[in-house]
Formats: C-alpha cells, structure tokens, sequence
C-alpha cells in the first residue's frame, strides 16, 4: 500500500489510454460489477495465544499478510529491530469533550483555542507516564533512540524487542516480497495501557502516494488560453466554445473540444475570491509533502508570471526540505523527482486562491506514514500555519495490509491536537471513485491492491476536512456556469480512425469518497443520508466534506521544471482541489478576521445557508475531446465522458461524490459579514 499523491499527470493519460482501452476499443463495452458498499473489515486473524491478564494487546499490530501459510520462518533473535511506539492522551474523555466545545460553532468555548505549549501541560501524558514507558522499553533490553511529543522508538534485538511486546517475529512472503511481521498482536504492560496506543514497524511501512494525474501535453505560455498552441493541440477557451467539427459524433452530436487548463485569475473568478476582494492575506498555508523539488520557488515565481499573476513577495514562500535525510532506498515510495508535479501544484494552487498567504512547504523525508507523520507534526506542534494542506492518500484495506490501527489512531491523535491548538487540517479525498476493486482494476491512480470499496485515508478521519473534486465550466465572460462530480471514463478512435469506442469508455479517474471506518462524527448526523452512512445498523464517517475543480479532463494549469526544462501542462485530481479549498478558508478567515480551526462542524453548520453550489450529475451524457498533440500519434484524441465517477453518484444535498457541494459566490460574502 502506497500513500498516492492524488493528482494526475497527461502524458501518463496518453500512454496509459492505450493499454486501457485498447484491448477493449473494438468491442462493445461489458457491464462493470457492483460496487460493493460493505462496512470495512478485515481478514480475520490466524488464532493466537490469549494476552496474558497483565498485559493490554494493542489490537491490529499483527497485520493481515502474516499468515501461517506464508511463513517463511522466525526472525534470527540476534537481528537488529527498530518500532516506533505511539503515544496517547493522559485523559482521553477530556480531550473528546473540549476538541467538541471547541469546534462546535454552537459552544460557548467555540474557538477558545490552546498554544502548543498549553496542549502539552493539558492533554500529553505526564513525565511519570513517559518515565514508565522509557522504564519498560529499557527493561526490556531495547535502547530508546528517539523522543518526541508523539512516540518513543526503540531499537534492539529480535530477542529484546519480542520481550518487550509479548510476541515474536517472523517472515511472510507477500506479493510485495517477503515482509517481517509480528506473530500474534503485540501487547504492553497494563501498567502503560493506553499510554501506548499504536506500533509502527517491525513490519513492512505503511506509505501514501499524491493524488494527482498530468492530462495534457505540455503548452507554451502562449498557449495557456489561446485555444492553439504552437504543436498545433486545440482546446476551448471556455467550455463548449470550440466544436470538435473534424471528430466523430458521441452520443449522437457533435463535441466540442475541452477547455484549456485554468488558470488562477479563470479559478478566483469562478469561484467569487475575486470579487470578494480576499486574497488570504495574514493567513498561512502549510503545504505537506513528500521529499522537495530543487527549483521552488523558481517554478512558482515563473507559472504566476507566465499566466499573468503575481509571483511571491520575498519571504513570502518557505521551505522545510532536508535532503540528507531523505530515505530514497525504500521500493514504496517513487523517486523524488516524481512529487515535484505534485509540489507544484499544491504551491500554485494555493497562491492562486490565496495569493496574499504565506506559503510553508513541508517536505517528508519520504513518502511513508512515518516520515510524513514528522513533517504534519512539526506544522502542528510549532503552530506555523493556520492551515495545512495535504495532497496524498492511501486506502486502509488492501492485501498485503499495512495501516494497521494503531497507525490511524496516532495520526489522529495528531489531528485532534491540531484542532484543539486552532488548526485546520485539509486532506485530498483521492482519484479513484470508491476505491473498489471495480474502480481499480482500470483507474490510473488508484491502488490495485484495494480489497474492497472504501474512503481513503486520512481523508477519512473524523478531525480533517476531506476535498472531493469536482469538473467546473465557465462562461464565455469567464463567470461559473455549472459543475458536475469528477469521474471521467475514457474513449478512443482505434487506431485513429473511425468511431469512438467503446461507448460511454473505461473509467480512468474520479473523485474519492464512500464510508470511512470511523464512527458517524456529530456533525454529519443532519446532513449525510443514512443510505449513505449506515450499514448494518453502525452509522460512519462519510467522505468528502466539500469539494472543488480538479477533473484531469477539465485540468488546472501548473508549471515545473521537468528534465531541466520549465513546461505548463494540465494536471487534475483532488490534488487540485485540497490546497485550492485551504487557500479558499484563509480567504474567509480574512474575511471573518479569524481562524476557524477543525472546520467541519462550521462547514455543516452551513449547509442550509446558501453558501454551496450543490453540485449534481448531469442529466444526459456529456462528453468533451482533448487533444493531446501530434505526438500522441494515433492516441493524439481521446474523448472523456464526464460525470461518470466509479461507485458514487452525485445528487440533491449531500452525496459521497461532491459532499456538500463547492462554494459559491456567496460563501466569502457570509464570512465579512458574519465577523
């Protein structure tokens, strides 16, 4: 499992269109199976030994791969071992009730935020509690080599590290390669229960993978809203305004070419930043990811130049990117020059919608939850932000399984302790429908070893805000005119003649969204239809909360540098999307003259208010042709079918597509006058 960035990017569309529909292209196109929408569950474990009285298991530490089957043998004791031991809340019942009064806007306490250092003396456990933990970790033969407000790691043998947590280890062949897992779940003494509340490692790491796709060929400056560019490529300054007249007919009329990627005056506009006037101004945006490209700021500065906007003011844009640290060696994680798309387009993004804010971006030594966990952490535990943004997701289930559930409860642990200090925290709801195996089996950013329909994660947490996307058209004035949910299903011309096909095509991207395995928070209770969020009588967290432009086939403009040389292309997927709704909140705590914090509860709060386009499906099939250029050959045309998102449908209200909705020209309006 990889956490994926969850944007996209177009000449990986070209090249992929043809090994997905290829095979198919000449055939009619076969009825795709039921998305399943059962409540997400696990493999169930081998039996195992019951933990002895004195001792608490910290259930889900033995994950699902390590089967008897699969055994390949123990561990040699003498073997050097590593773990990472999460921490908990020295009162977890008080923590519940403040983070509540704390983000409901209902509360007398709303926004009564605490300092870091204040959060700390309230809430982390104790040096005695602390003490205990380091007492039995050394007691136990290990050495604790590092320390922070999080977790304690500790390293020693096989031997140490099985006396430590009242398991062995073994080996396990898995399709990712042979993986080190514990034999039963690990435990701790009840003396130091709840203290600890999750294990990373010895086993296999859990990782995360950006949530965007490149879907154009690269443009010249000039070409950015021209509707030509110089290789010739066509597309439409506003949706619908350039008839594809040399291309076959789809759905019995002719289509017209798809728009040309947005820019960042085209999004302000559509989305009423401009006409509000707000600009972020004061307000930071945190920006997490993994490793960092060696040309930012550069690439900024040049992409707002080349699209006619303003590049940074000196000390306007920081970075935290620590390159002798970066762990390269882990066949989890892409190579690092792969996330300097991804980079780019949380920066411009948010400098497109916020073009006042500071920008911070966090740079994880790698692209595993660990390193990741560090960058979110340092956002949080300085307050350098008054958002962050994250652009990545990975999904909970899959084989092999490696979130394992003392991971998910550290990282919201985190997220709770950045709402409790005022801290909003945005995450990208993922490209791949529902995550299903269905959506999977063709989808371009989607994880193949998906075991079953599910939210991604941590879009899924009950303390973020989870982005959705959505496909945006303008005016001829370049005012909004209608959206519609992200889900794009691709067809081509075989060979690059004759008809479409296959007809309506195969699904290649869509906005994420579905159950989560959290609990129903309070403040979806009104708004989320039960059809929605309740299976088997246990009602869920629902994803996404709102949503915004980010479809690969109505993409945004980014501009990087790739292979030494700066280029602009389009890029689509909830990428687009997370940091664009972050910048959007600062716009609104400009205007409002505050930070909001853990934003939901307000979110919903508002849903009655007038503030959201609710954005449904379109009523009959809508479908757009991109030119990717002369270089694609015979795959140069390729024709998306819009609003066809794998497993969700967007609707009236609330739906698991678009959530509720994306502002409209009012929600900035609401902020200045409500302060």
């Amino acid at each position: 499992m990889t956490p994926r960035h969850t944007a996209f990017a177009a000449v990986a569309v070209a090249a992929a269109a043809a090994a997905l529909l290829a095979p198919v292209a000449a055939a009619a196109p076969a009825t795709s199976p039921a998305t399943s929408l059962a409540p997400a569950t696990s493999p169930a474990p081998t039996a195992a030994a019951p933990t002895p009285a004195h001792r608490a298991p910290l259930t889900g530490s033995r994950p699902a791969f390590a089967d008897a089957a699969d055994d390949l043998g123990a561990v040699p004791s003498e073997q050097t071992m590593t773990a990472r031991l999460y921490l908990g809340s020295r009162d977890p019942a008080q923590l519940a009730g403040f983070l509540r009064s704390v983000t409901d806007p209902a509360s007398r306490s709303y926004r009564h935020f605490l300092t870091p250092a204040a959060y700390q003396r309230r809430f982390a456990l104790t040096a005695a509690q602390r003490g205990a933990v380091v007492h039995w970790l050394t007691g136990s033969g290990l050495r604790v080599t590092a320390s922070t407000p999080h977790y304690l790691q500790a390293s020693g043998t096989e031997a140490a590290l099985a006396k430590a947590l009242g398991t062995g280890f073994h080996r396990y062949a898995t399709a990712w390669g042979p993986l080190q897992a514990p034999t039963k779940d690990a435990s701790v003494p009840a003396a130091v229960a709840g203290d600890v509340i999750g294990l990373d490692g010895p086993t296999a790491p859990a990782a995360a993978s950006p949530a965007s796709v490149r879907t154009t060929a690269p443009l010249p400056a000039s070409a950015a809203t021209a509707g030509r560019s110089a290789d010739a490529a066509v597309c439409s300054p506003y949706f619908g305004q350039r008839p594809a007249s040399g291309q076959p007919p789809a759905y019995g009329r002719t289509v017209s070419y798809a728009t040309c990627p947005y820019t960042p005056r085209q999004l302000r506009r559509a989305y009423g930043a401009a006409p509000a006037g707000a600009t972020g101004r004061g307000r930071t945006i945190a920006i997490v990811g993994a490793y960092g490209s060696a040309t930012m700021p550069g690439d900024a500065d040049t992409y707002a130049t080349d699209t006619g906007d303003r590049p940074f003011r000196p000390g306007q844009y920081r970075q935290r990117v620590d390159r002798a640290h970066w762990n390269t060696g882990t066949k989890a994680c892409a190579a690092p020059g792969t996330w300097a798309g991804e980079q780019a387009l949380d920066i411009e993004m948010a400098h497109a919608y916020a073009p006042d804010a500071d920008v911070l971006y966090v740079g994880a030594n790698s692209c595993l939850d660990g390193d990741l966990m560090d960058a979110e952490a340092s956002v949080v535990d300085a307050h350098s932000a008054d958002v962050i943004s994250n652009s990545w997701a990975e999904i909970t289930h899959s084989n092999p399984e490696h979130l394992t559930p003392g991971l998910v409860d550290a990282w919201n642990m985190l997220f709770e302790q950045a709402a409790a200090e005022g801290i909003g925290v945005y995450f990208a709801a993922g490209d791949c429908g529902d995550s299903s195996p269905a959506a999977a089996a063709h989808g371009l950013n989607c994880d193949p070893a998906t075991t079953q329909a599910q939210a991604d994660f941590p879009s899924g947490s009950p303390w973020v805000t989870s982005v959705g996307a959505t496909t945006l058209a303008t005016t001829r004035s370049g005012d909004y005119a209608w959206e519609t949910s992200m889900g794009d299903v691709l067809s081509i011309r075989p060979g690059g003649t004759g008809a479409w096909a296959p007809i309506p095509g195969v699904f290649a991207f869509g906005g994420g969204g579905g159950r989560a395995d959290a609990a129903e928070p309070w403040y979806q209770k009104r708004a989320v239809p039960t059809a929605l969020s309740t299976v088997r009588g246990a009602a869920h967290r629902v994803t996404p909360d709102v949503s915004l432009e980010g479809d690969g086939a109505l993409p945004v403009l980014v501009g990087y540098t790739a292979g030494g040389t700066f280029q602009l292309v389009g890029y689509g997927g909830t990428s687009a999307a997370a940091p664009g709704f972050a910048a959007i909140q600062t716009d609104a705590e400009q205007e409002a003259g505050h930070a909001f914090g853990f934003a939901n509860p307000l979110l919903y709060a508002l849903s009655t208010a007038g503030v959201y386009h609710d954005v449904t499906a379109t009523p009959t099939p809508t479908a757009v042709v991109r030119d990717m250029g002369p270089e694609a050959g015979t795959l140069r045309y390729l024709l998306y079918t819009l609003a066809e998102d794998k497993g969700l449908k967007a609707a009236k209200g609330y739906d698991e597509a678009t959530g509720l909705g994306s502002p409209n020209a009012a929600y900035l309006r609401w902020f200045g006058k409500h302060h």
